[in-house]
């Protein structure tokens, strides 16, 4: 999981074939090459998901991906 996912509140996590998969049941993917940033992240019941791209370090697209979650789960 890396000290990454730590900085941003995640504690544990479970992790293989690219995805982690968090207590919640929500599964996440993150990614990064040259400049662009990105977050994968499905619901826990399966039935959303959103997709964060950055291309630029100052905007937290882990961060950003969950308050998406947010809008569309609760």
């Amino acid at each position: 999981m890396g000290d990454v996912l730590r900085g941003r509140g995640v504690e544990a996590g479970r992790y293989g074939a690219g995805m982690l998969l968090l207590p919640d049941n929500s599964l996440v993917h993150r990614g990064d090459w040259e400049q662009f940033h990105s977050t994968f992240k499905v619901s826990p019941d399966r039935n959303t998901a959103v997709t964060v791209v950055c291309n630029a370090d100052a905007p937290d697209h882990f961060r950003a991906a969950n308050r998406l979650m947010a809008i569309w789960t609760t």
